[in-house]
This record gives structure tokens, sequence and C-alpha cells, in this order.
């Protein structure tokens, strides 16, 4: 009898199939809320007054500018202009980066073309001192591959998932900036989603303040298709694509299953053009606010793009 039982409960996971059965559910905070908890310090880097924003400048005509000096740029905290003690290039800082795929019900036409663009990203664009995470979401986070620079891995990772279910689209982008907060390097989260949140318990708010304190930027690639069996499209979410500025990143939209490869590559682009601008605080208060940042650059017709602000540490 016990042979029989465990004979069948191997044969209810087989079927039970797609990441809840090959990946990690990651669980939320018991109220994410409500801020951090009394496991805080654990999970959290102290961070000093020196301060590292990730800022893209783009022409007139949309291309990343890549030739800028360290006179060109200037930076305000809370209005005052702060001394830049240094300006490098994406090439001086390791990327740490986390893939999030949305994998409910309503991307199931699209995820197989999505796969196959993630795992192109991933090759073009990790070097060996890089590391990548990949998640998947639907109603739930699925950790299936923590940060770690083997592309096998990342391909196996991004393998074998069903579309199904709602999306959870907030707990997966808090869930990410909270793994990647303890990372050095620079910290991008990547969501590949049509973005419609349905089912979050943490808020747009939350998430956005979880983001923050991690120092990431978001990126989405949003595919707004159409296949010959969908009877419903959403459009696009316009609160994500405000989450996705607040942090200095941006949502690229992508209208056809061939532009896919091109939307990674644009984001390919943008990350390898970044700037990380770093400063010493004048303010040496330690009362954990937000303070607001604005990076300014002395060119004109130029876009800049950069996260709105940071947490001050409190000790």
């Amino acid at each position: 009898m016990r042979r029989w039982a465990r004979w069948w409960l191997a044969v209810c996971l087989l079927l039970a199939g797609g990441a809840a059965a090959t990946a990690q559910v990651v669980p939320l905070p018991p109220d994410p809320a409500r801020g951090r908890g009394a496991d805080s310090a654990a999970d959290v880097v102290v961070r000093s007054d020196y301060v590292t924003v990730l800022t893209v400048v783009n022409s007139a005509t949309g291309a990343p500018i890549e030739n800028l000096s360290d006179s060109d740029f200037e930076i305000y905290e809370d209005g005052q202009l702060q001394t830049i003690s240094r300006v490098g290039r994406q090439a001086d800082q390791p990327l740490r980066l986390a893939m999030l795929l949305d994998i409910s019900a309503s991307v199931r036409n699209r995820l197989r073309f999505e796969q196959e663009a993630v795992l192109d990203f991933f090759r073009r664009m990790l070097r060996p001192e890089d590391q990548a995470a990949f998640y998947a979401f639907n109603h739930d986070v699925y950790l299936r591959q923590d940060l770690t620079a083997s592309l096998p891995a990342l391909e196996a990772a991004a393998r074998g998932l069903d579309a199904r279910g709602a999306t959870a689209l907030y707990d997966a982008i808090f869930i990410a900036a909270r793994r990647l907060e303890r990372e050095p390097g620079r910290r991008v989260i990547v969501v590949v989603s049509d973005g419609q949140n349905t089912v979050s318990r943490v808020t747009r708010e939350r998430a956005i303040e979880e983001v923050n304190r991690a120092d990431a930027v978001i990126f989405g690639i949003c595919p707004v298709i159409r296949t010959e069996y969908d009877d419903f499209l959403p459009p696009p979410d316009n609160d994500f694509e405000a989450l996705c500025r607040q942090t200095g990143g941006r949502v690229l939209m992508v209208t056809s299953l061939s532009e896919l490869s091109s939307g990674f590559g644009q984001l390919e682009t943008e990350l390898r053009a970044q700037y990380a601008l770093s400063y010493y605080s004048s303010n040496e208060a330690r009362d954990g606010k937000f303070r607001r940042i604005e990076v300014r650059v002395k060119r004109p017709g130029v876009t800049v793009r950069a996260r709105r602000g940071y947490y001050a540490p409190t000790q």
C-alpha cells in the first residue's frame, strides 16, 4: 500500500507540470504593505551616503549617446547641486539582472516566441562577470533559476512553461527587487508582460518603493500582439509604463512577433549605453527618507532617463 501511495504521488507531481512543479514558489512577506519585517537587518545591505545613479541619455532621434564626459553631467538631490565623484560606463560594473516572464493565460499564444527571445537576449547580453535570475509569474511568482552566470541553467529555466492563471505583476517586481538588493553592480529588472496587473497583494506604490530601495531599474518588453487565436487583447497598462519610468527605465512596445528580437536588441543597446554616476550626498541625515534626484546633461535636445530618487540610510 505504501509503494502504491508513493507511485500515485509521483504521478500527481508529474501531471501537475508547468512552473509550479519545477520551480520554487516565492512567498511574499506576511504583510509587505507594512514595510520590512523583523528579518530586515539580515536582508538589507546598509548603504553609506555614496549614491550611484544609472543613467541613459538619448538624442532627438532616440539613439543612446555614448560619448559624454564627466563635465556633461549635473546631479541635483532635493534641489541641491551635488559634486559628482565618478562617471563610469556599463563595462565598469557587473550586471545583476532579474528576468520576469509573464506566464498568465493572456500570453498563452505568444509564450513560445517570448521564451526564445529571452534566451537569445541572455546569449547576447551576458558577459562572464554578469549574472541573471529567471522568474516566471502568473497568480504566483516562481523562482526558476536564482542568479547565475550559467547560460545552460538559464536556458533550462525558460523551458517547460505553461501559460495559465491571473497576473501578479507587482508581486513579481517586489520579490525580484528584494532579491537584487543584496547584490553588487548594476541592478536591472526586465519584465516581459502585457503589463496588466490583476491579482497582486503588493500595491504599485509598494513595488516602486522596493525597487527604489534596491537602486534597481525596470525595463518592460510589452508584446501588444494579436494572433489569429486572440479574441481580446487588453491595452497596455499606463501604470506599468509610469512605474518603469520612475526607476529610470521604460517600456518597449512590440507590435508583432517578428519585433520581439528587435525589442530585446534595443534593450541590449540601452543597457550597454548606461552611465553610472556616483556622488557623496551632501545631506548627512540618517533619517531613511526618500530623496529626489534629478540628472541634467549640458547638451541641447537630449532626453535623460534616471531613477527619480533613493532612500537615505538609517545608520
